[in-house]
């Protein structure tokens, strides 16, 4: 009996022992699983980053369209018919603009071949063509006379007539030679080809240089003025800013643009100093269009763009989970809050109407955000949390006349300097960069004057040289 309760004791501390071995085991599979399945969620979320990224176009997030890959056209075989294009009817020339006239005669008949024909009384049917002349340079010849002076005996030298350059090019040639670089973004060689085959004047690569740097200071006053209209009239402002290269390394241009004005400035950094060199102040009282940089936020009567949330939103829509809900849904709300403002300004739907119609979507939206903060992702939950913080910044517009909830206007005026920088890479001196900023500030501003480009350049270097106020863009501004 001892020796059975012995072995049955000993039994007991062999499975006491087996026990606790497999409770360790466990403790440690279980530690185990749970940092898998957290290894697991980390991976899932960072594999949906991922191909968040990778589905990234101009559609879902902020890049350009420059970017978004360029899928094959069809086969001629597969391609849909494409309508027939209307002819748009040209304006005829009035009868002082022609230089010259044609008669056209006929001497047989074209179905028979018989001479027996005659004139009759319809009208003649008429071709206007307008033709390049035969031109060259007019080659001008300054001769300066040489003085001296019999009472102190020093030599002295004419001066050039008042608003003649002292340059190897006219005023009008210079003014040409910038706007194919600056407006027209034409390599410096191609200008200087054109140049040589439409005039048969020979002109350098750094002659291009030194003419832009002429053009540019001559620019100088009509630049400052520009830009104190843009940042002092009580037009609605917009404000962006994009990359730029100069001396290979980064840096950004600033847009402060308006219904009638545009201003371009390049600096070395994307900061709140340069934000407030731009606007020269602390911050910016009238109402403005941006989008949601940091920057921004020292302007006091600030909308939102609608268009980069919808892009935003969209993004998160293409996603799996709970975000591809609520990303859909806020997304439809805010291009309806755009659609209703866009049957407003043309006129379609009468300002009760539309501000009824918002005020719909803007409750919906404001829903959704809660339901984002409470249900989405991390990253669309700290969204929802800081458009809900700020939401009066998304419907501004409803209650300020002339203010768009978009800031497309800035967008299509930083699109050219874009393309300027995709075609030249950017600039290599400071002198560069100062022509850039005002050759484009002053013809996106002519732009929306609907002011011709050449004869406003020549008309501010000819009174540059003439040391004369600079001419206005707009009088009716005051710029």
């Amino acid at each position: 009996m001892k020796e059975t309760c012995q072995e049955l004791e000993a039994n007991i501390e062999e499975f006491e022992a087996k026990i606790l071995r497999l409770e360790t085991a466990l403790k440690k599979a279980l530690e185990r699983i749970i940092a898998l399945e957290t290894e697991n969620a980390g991976l899932k979320k960072e594999n949906a980053d991922f191909k968040a990224r990778l589905n990234r176009n101009s559609k879902n997030s902020s890049k350009p369209p420059s970017s978004d890959p360029k899928g094959n056209s069809p086969d001629q075989g597969e391609k849909p018919p494409r309508a027939p294009r209307m002819g748009k009817s040209r304006t005829p020339f009035p009868d002082e603009r022609i230089d010259k006239h044609v008669h056209c005669t006929r001497d047989k008949c074209p179905h028979c071949g018989s001479a027996a024909i005659q004139l009759n009384n319809k009208p003649s049917e008429k071709l206007q063509q307008a033709e390049l002349p035969d031109v060259r340079a007019i080659v001008t010849q300054y001769e300066l006379l040489k003085y001296d002076c019999e009472s102190c005996g020093k030599g002295s030298i004419a001066s050039l007539p008042n608003g003649v350059p002292d340059s190897a090019f006219g005023l009008r040639l210079m003014s040409l030679v910038a706007l194919l670089t600056g407006a027209l973004h034409m390599a410096k060689r191609e200008a200087a080809l054109l140049i040589k085959d439409l005039y048969d004047v020979d002109i350098s690569k750094g002659s291009v240089t030194n003419v832009e740097e002429r053009v540019a200071i001559a620019l100088n006053s009509v630049y400052e003025r520009i830009h104190k209209f843009v940042l002092e009239s009580s037009f609605c402002k917009h404000f962006d800013e994009t990359g730029w290269r100069d001396r290979g390394k980064q840096h950004y241009v600033w847009l402060a643009g308006c219904e009638h004005a545009a201003f371009y400035m390049i600096d070395r950094t994307r900061s709140a100093a340069a934000f407030k060199k731009l606007i020269g102040k602390e911050t910016c009282e009238a109402p403005s269009v941006t989008d949601r940089y940091a920057v921004y936020k020292s302007l006091s009567h600030h909308q939102y763009c609608l268009a980069h949330l919808i892009r935003d939103f969209r993004g998160y829509g293409e996603r799996d989970g709970p975000d591809k809900s609520l990303g859909k849904a806020l997304e439809e709300e805010l291009r309806k809050a755009c659609g209703i403002h866009k049957e407003y300004r043309e006129g379609r739907c009468s300002l009760n109407t539309r501000n009824r119609r918002l005020g719909r979507c803007r409750k919906n939206v404001e829903f959704g955000l809660v339901d984002g903060i409470a249900n989405g992702s991390d990253a669309l939950s700290k969204l929802c949390e800081n458009l809900l913080n700020n939401v009066e910044k998304l419907w501004r517009f409803i209650k300020t006349p002339g203010m768009e909830p978009t800031n497309n206007a800035a967008e299509r005026d930083l699109r050219k300097l874009v393309i300027y920088r995709k075609k030249s890479y950017g600039t290599r001196s400071d002198r560069g960069m100062r022509f850039v900023e005002r050759i484009t500030t002053v013809v996106q501003t002519l732009k929306k004057q609907q002011c011709n480009l050449l004869k406003f350049i020549e008309s501010a270097v000819r009174n540059f040289y003439a040391q004369a106020q600079a001419p206005f863009v707009a009088e009716a501004f005051g710029f």
